[in-house]
């Protein structure tokens, strides 16, 4: 009784940082590429949950690793005014950063999908996954139009918390080993009436207070700052009990020309796949959200006169569910930088783990070379006919911690789009892809592989 919305080539599931490039990818090979998105926008985290800019592109010697599709965004956004390109990183933390406007980024996507020839319908959640003989056949989406069934050939599965490779019977693992607690949720919010003169002067003052790759001076004149601390504020704002949340630091990224400053701050532990959990935490994270736009006017200098002009579209996400795949990417092979022959991406993010509880970082290792990203990390071990590409990969917890920023996520949805075309149309499963042909491809497209 449910009509057939269509049969693709390729449909992927979730049109954020992993899916838009994967869908490009899958596109731009000749794949028929239908993208389902949940939300009412492409573009995931960059675009809805502003975040305050996108890393990941270098490694932590200046190299680049992330080429290809997520580079030519970057270039795009620098014509559209919409980003600088690669700026150094202000707290030494990684090497480069792309600070990006979100709105601009938003109405990116969709064009580079009429570019590309990719359909997509947004609003649309996938909420059942049809299997035959442990392969992936369709997928059910529930929209405004009621329910429609969608048939591919190949599925990529770029939603983040690997909803499709769950309801498909795919076996994963989710949180600590101990007490299966991820990452904390976050609201980030955007401040608008920022004197950074005031603000740096407090930087110079109280360096103590910052963590800082350059010399506080540097700071001036420079279009974009970075900043990662506040500590001694912030114990006097929840001693003050104008915040209910303790925390040790918090990220600012600021935009001097137009005195905004994105904050990276507000925590609450919730599991993200669990709606209940997820709706209980957007009370709490937006109360903290007023909390500290009072507590930045009081206590931060420089911010006597901010407002709040824009906050996340809906909870962020760090971590749920990782896939049990043909290969386990494990924490050795990220920190030692590890090479494999199968590799399709490269990482270089150290290893950012998050306090479940939300007062500080759980885990912040540098990881001093690039490690690879193996194919294998993006196929299911039992399930087939599906790929999974972004923070649900077959990983280890800490390896994930790095694995899963924007660039190194981007780098994957290129190589699951690129292998999902091909096995489209070769007519092969996603386990039996010729890998070298997958690389050559990836390579004269300019993706960076070691």
């Amino acid at each position: 009784e449910i009509p057939i919305g269509g049969d693709l080539d390729v449909v992927v599931a979730g049109g954020g940082t992993a899916g838009f490039v994967a869908a490009i990818a899958a596109a731009r090979n000749g794949a028929r590429t239908l993208v389902l998105e949940r939300a009412g926008f492409l573009g995931g985290h960059i675009a809805g949950q502003l975040l305050e800019h996108s890393a990941g592109f270098h490694d932590a010697k200046g190299t680049q690793i992330v080429g290809g599709i997520p580079a030519e965004v970057v270039r795009r956004l620098k014509e559209l005014g919409a980003s600088p390109g690669f700026v150094r990183d202000d707290t030494g933390y990684t090497k480069t950063r792309v600070p990006i406007l979100h709105e601009e980024f938003k109405s990116l996507v969709p064009l580079l999908f009429m570019e590309a020839g990719v359909e997509f319908l947004v609003h649309s959640p996938v909420v059942k996954v049809i299997t035959e003989d442990t392969t992936v056949q369709t997928v059910i989406v529930e929209n405004k139009s009621g329910r429609q069934a969608y048939r591919a050939k190949t599925f990529v599965d770029c939603t983040g918390d690997a909803d499709i490779a769950a309801l498909a019977g795919v076996g994963f693992q989710k949180g600590r080993q101990d007490d299966g607690l991820t990452q904390p949720v976050s609201l980030l919010f955007k401040l608008g009436g920022i004197n950074f003169d005031q603000l740096l002067d407090y930087v110079e003052e109280a360096p103590h207070d910052f963590r800082l790759g350059v010399s506080p001076k540097s700071l001036r004149g420079e279009d974009y700052v970075n900043l990662w601390g506040f500590r001694t504020l912030l114990e006097k704002g929840h001693s003050a009990g104008v915040l209910s949340l303790a925390r040790k630091e918090m990220h600012f990224s600021g935009w001097v020309r137009t005195g905004e400053g994105v904050i990276n701050v507000t925590r609450a532990q919730a599991d993200g796949t669990d709606a209940c959990s997820l709706s209980k935490a957007e009370a709490i994270l937006r109360r903290q959200v007023l909390e500290f736009v009072r507590f930045f006017r009081q206590f931060v200098p420089g911010c006597e006169h901010a407002y709040l002009a824009a906050s996340a579209s809906s909870v962020g996400v760090r971590e749920t569910r990782r896939i049990q795949g043909l290969y386990q990417l494990s924490d050795e092979d990220v920190r030692k930088g590890r090479r494999f022959e199968d590799a399709i991406a490269q990482g270089g993010f150290p290893i950012d783990s998050h306090d479940p509880l939300g007062n500080s970082m759980e885990a912040a290792e540098n990881v001093p070379t690039a490690f690879d990203i193996p194919y294998r990390c993006l196929v299911p071990a039992e399930i087939d006919g599906l790929l999974v590409a972004g923070r649900s990969i077959s990983a280890e917890r800490k390896a994930l911690a790095s694995a899963r920023v924007t660039a190194t996520c981007m780098a994957m949805g290129q190589a699951a789009g690129t292998a999902a075309a091909l096995c489209s149309l070769k007519r092969v499963s996603p386990r039996n892809l010729d890998i070298d042909e997958l690389r050559s491809v990836l390579r004269a497209q300019e993706a960076i592989l070691a």
